[in-house]
């Protein structure tokens, strides 16, 4: 959400954590609990982001809900993993954590830092303030600044409301491809209604496989045209977010380009952009270029919103 968040798509955690902090886990468990009423009201409930200006769709889970989920896989996850005892990592996650929480005017809110000791290239955010660190992403940062647009990106992920955006996408979308398989699959049988016998057992056969297909075509095209795209929109958002953050907090902003970079370089392999949930580090690290210069140009009237003119 990032709620598992990898800054490096192709070295993560270990699976059971990545289960934990899963989107569909928190679904399937929000749903099992009988917490979410897809009532017609919600479904058209949408309210504006103030950080993002997106408009958004919250109306089936409440952060209040998403947030006591979100508190019982961050324990797990503190249980399950070897937690770091070094000072020196603690403290200078929690300093920057801190300048970063008063740059996005959250230093009110209660924020729960944790590293974790491992040399994965990870960091993530779940709902309710709660955020982790790989050692190995602090190794990797060549200085505070990057590490603070690491923090400043997962911030983002919070003031943005990405999970809670996503959370009920999702649902919404499991509901719309549960109807949307029933519809087709009564039109597939339709004809078998009229058929007696082996023929007809035979057209529910084929009716039945047809219906499958259907679905998985549905369900890959949900995937591929909304949900990686909002993820990869999420991301994009949190990154701007995670600059203005750094620049109010008074870090050097032109890091967070050289931490993509060096992300970009040591990027082996990596999925076609189209089926990946992160944009390419590449583009990334150009689009927060392109965001600071423009709010450079701004002047005083800079770094107030991530919206950027049409080109």
């Amino acid at each position: 959400m990032c709620m598992h968040h990898d800054h490096e798509a192709h070295e993560c955690a270990d699976q059971q954590t990545k289960d934990m902090l899963s989107k569909r886990r928190m679904i399937q468990a929000l749903a099992a609990g009988g917490i979410v009423t897809a009532a017609v009201p919600a479904l058209s409930s949408c309210a504006t982001n103030p950080e993002t200006g997106s408009s958004q769709f919250l109306g089936l889970v409440s952060e209040a809900q998403l947030n006591k989920m979100a508190a019982q896989s961050w324990a797990e996850t503190k249980q399950k993993q070897k937690l770091s005892t070094d000072p020196r990592y603690i403290r200078r996650l929690q300093n920057i954590g801190g300048r970063i929480a008063r740059g996005a005017k959250r230093e009110h809110q209660a924020w729960d830092y944790a590293v974790f000791d491992s040399d994965t290239k990870n960091a993530f955010v779940l709902p309710g303030n709660h955020v982790g660190f790989y050692k190995g992403m602090m190794d990797f940062a060549d200085n505070d600044d990057q590490i603070a647009a690491v923090m400043g990106h997962e911030v983002g992920h919070v003031t943005g409301r990405h999970a809670q955006e996503r959370v009920n996408q999702q649902m919404a979308g499991q509901v719309g491809l549960a109807v949307g398989g029933m519809l087709g699959a009564s039109q597939l049988s339709k004809k078998c209604r009229t058929m007696t016998g082996t023929q007809q057992r035979q057209c529910y056969q084929t009716a039945s496989r047809n219906s499958q297909i259907l679905n998985a075509a549905m369900g890959m095209g949900f995937q591929i045209g909304i949900v990686l795209p909002f993820s990869r929109k999420h991301e994009s958002q949190s990154d701007l977010l995670g600059a203005k953050y750094m620049h109010f907090a008074g870090y050097d902003t032109y890091q967070s380009v050289k931490l993509w970079e060096k992300m970009a370089a040591n990027s082996t392999s990596r999925q076609p952009e189209l089926l990946s949930t992160h944009p390419d580090p590449a583009r990334r690290a150009r689009d927060l270029h392109n965001y600071i210069k423009y709010q450079e140009r701004l002047g005083s009237q800079g770094w107030q919103s991530i919206k950027m003119p049409k080109s």
